[in-house]
């Protein structure tokens, strides 16, 4: 499932040939829009939008943010050569684009305050950043349908998906409404699943369902932290509203979790896996076994946090972040 002919290998990127964006144009005003995705990410998704995109089901953006990743979308849609003001009316007989959001990053929960900054944008944790979105999507209300809100509360109808973004998996419960109300409405042989938060060395869940839900999908490849599938066969319903990461034992998470791709990956990518497995034990078995876990994870990445050496010094404060959250209990 995880070996790609022909990928497409980039910085952060390794990708199926299908999907390949490296040479293609997208407009600036892509990269211009606020937000957290990286710029081959906005790319991914303007391309699928141009090139891959159908018409045979509608698209789904969850955890807008800002709007750089519905905006990608919007923007790649409307260069489709294949896609019309007037539709295929009885598949996309409303807006095509479905994007959800909270609309605010919730503030520390030792009360301090937080900034967010890009460019000559200050956001402050707390507050509603809705007006930034609405601007931001303002150029294609004919297109996006947005609903901001606590996406637990939204239901998704009887209407088939051909491309689903998903960056919203930030607790349990959302991750197991994501795969309840999307995978189910998936396209055989057509739609495109990506997540967001997968290459991340937090979320164990989102590494779980999909280890899941493998039978399912084929592996399109990772840009950056986002991992890319395409459905490969019907996920019956009662399949998608089963939660292995609350339902199944530690040893049966742990299988699950590990059965992502591996050979590729750089140094930073598989610790931050690793990290991500530690959280698994810690949520599920206990932290004494995380933390002796984590020993071992700082001796086989010894090179990648030394701060002389280090490419990247994030990777020692995620490092150091595992071993403080898992301690005091507290993963958020």
């Amino acid at each position: 499932m995880y070996e790609i002919d022909d990928a497409e290998i980039a910085r952060g990127c390794y990708v199926h040939p299908e999907i390949s964006f490296s040479k293609t144009e997208v407009p600036q005003s892509v990269f211009e829009t606020p937000g957290m995705v990286s710029i081959a990410e906005r790319k991914l998704l303007y391309s699928l939008a141009s090139k891959n995109f159908q018409q045979k089901g509608y698209i789904v953006d969850a955890g807008s943010f800002m709007g750089a990743s519905v905006v990608s979308l919007a923007h790649g849609l409307m260069s489709n050569s294949d896609f019309s003001n007037n539709r295929n009316s009885n598949i996309l007989d409303s807006k095509p684009i479905s994007s959800y959001e909270l609309g605010f990053l919730p503030k520390p929960a030792n009360g301090s305050d937080r900034v967010w900054e890009c460019d000559s944008l200050t956001y402050k944790f707390g507050e509603s950043f809705v007006p930034i979105l609405e601007n931001s999507i303002s150029p294609f209300q004919s297109l996006i349908e947005l609903n901001i809100g606590d996406f637990n509360e939204f239901s998704w109808p009887d209407n088939p998906i051909e491309i689903c973004f998903i960056d919203v998996c930030k607790t349990q419960d959302l991750n197991k409404h994501v795969s309840a109300e999307f995978m189910p409405k998936l396209i055989e042989g057509e739609s495109f699943f990506i997540n967001q938060d997968f290459f991340f060395d937090r979320l164990p869940w989102i590494k779980v369902t999909m280890g899941y839900l493998e039978d399912y999908f084929d592996w399109y490849g990772q840009v950056f932290s986002s991992s890319i599938y395409k459905c490969k066969k019907p996920i019956p319903k009662e399949v998608a509203e089963y939660d292995p990461f609350t339902e199944a034992s530690l040893k049966e998470c742990l299988k699950l979790h590990d059965n992502h791709p591996k050979e590729h990956l750089t140094d930073a990518h598989k610790l931050r896996m690793c990290l991500s497995r530690s959280y698994l034990i810690a949520m599920k078995g206990d932290k004494d076994e995380a933390l002796d876990y984590l020993k071992v994870v700082e001796s086989d990445y010894e090179h990648m946090m030394d701060e002389n050496t280090s490419i990247d010094r994030n990777d020692r404060f995620r490092f150091n972040r595992a071993v403080r959250q898992i301690k005091s209990g507290i993963f958020s």
